[in-house]
């Protein structure tokens, strides 16, 4: 939801909407329009916002089996680890378990360009590319560009 829908829940219930109508007028569900008033109030009442209830993910009780399987193998691929968690009871799919280890698994450290130069003469560089051009006797062509 965008805030200008926010803006407009507020300003119909200040107008004296019911929350039945304000949804339907604005369509959004119900429970929506309670939850942007409700957190309306509690910003006027200087209440921190509510962090709201997480749901424990499936990998969650797993989080100690991969963290040591990629300290033993640091290349330990999200197939090989789907089937060592399901040897344990891990009832879920396999990309969760890939999309959880591309966020665990460390990033390898960027390697350095080095940077070198050249006499002149030495080394040459070009440049190729073909782009759509609009003329206004021809119409549409492909033009090249070799530089």
């Amino acid at each position: 939801m965008n805030e200008a829908t926010r803006h407009e829940v507020i300003r119909l219930w200040y107008g004296g909407a019911s929350r039945r109508r304000m949804a339907r007028q604005l369509g959004v569900d119900r429970k929506t329009v309670r939850r942007v008033l409700a957190e309306h109030e509690n910003r006027r009442a200087g209440l921190p916002p509510s962090p709201g209830a997480r749901r424990p993910r499936l990998l969650d009780s797993f989080t100690e089996t991969i963290t040591q399987g990629l300290a033993r193998y640091p290349d330990l691929t999200a197939v090989r680890l789907h089937e060592e968690l399901r040897q344990q009871g891990f009832r879920g799919g396999y990309t969760i378990v890939k999309e959880r280890l591309r966020t665990v698994r460390p990033k390898p450290p960027a390697s350095p360009v080095r940077r070198f130069e050249t006499g002149p003469g030495v080394q040459a560089q070009m440049d190729y590319s073909s782009y759509e051009i609009a003329f206004s006797a021809e119409g549409r062509r492909r033009v090249h560009a070799f530089s």
